[in-house]
């Protein structure tokens, strides 16, 4: 049993190794979005790859954290009861589990900046798209106007008088 206990604890640590590599891979991309979004023109696909990216790496980390809350139940117990004997893997765990927590801090910062972000691109996008918009309506009107100046029944008078 004890060496069962170990070989899950081995993987408890890779679990969260990989965990970590994971995020370090989202704060590069999160970093990476921020640049895009500094930027004077926003490149959207780009973007849209780098929130692909994203997705397919939360996705691995959530099957890694499904996968250690599975592992944990099995140890929980006989880690509780004998706490001394795995005490240096259960701070190596923690300091793993101290650093993911760091990162994540992190990355939500960032993910927060780039939120707003992304909000002031889409409101002075939107603000374009509403000036067109406006600029078309007022063209239309104006020619719709110029049309109407003249119709086939209205006739001509000149003024001759000198």
């Amino acid at each position: 049993m004890e060496q069962d206990i170990a070989i899950y604890l081995s993987a408890l640590q890779d679990s969260l190794r990989k965990k970590w590599e994971t995020l370090q891979e989202v704060l590069k991309l999160t970093k990476q979005q921020q640049n895009l979004l500094g930027q004077d023109e926003l490149d959207t696909e780009a973007f849209d790859s780098l929130l692909n990216q994203k997705g397919i790496l939360i996705r691995k980390m959530q099957r890694l954290d499904n996968g250690f809350d599975s592992v944990f139940r099995k140890v929980r117990d006989a880690l509780q009861q004998d706490a001394g004997r795995y005490r240096p893997q259960i701070l190596e765990m923690q300091n793993f589990i101290r650093t993911i927590t760091d990162c994540s801090v992190q990355i939500q910062a960032l993910e927060q900046k780039n939120k707003l972000a992304f909000e002031s691109f889409s409101k002075k996008k939107r603000n374009e798209i509403r000036k067109f918009n406006l600029n078309n309506k007022t063209v239309a009107c104006y020619r719709q106007n110029m049309a109407n100046q003249h119709h086939e029944w209205q006739s001509y008078f000149l003024d001759q008088k000198k």
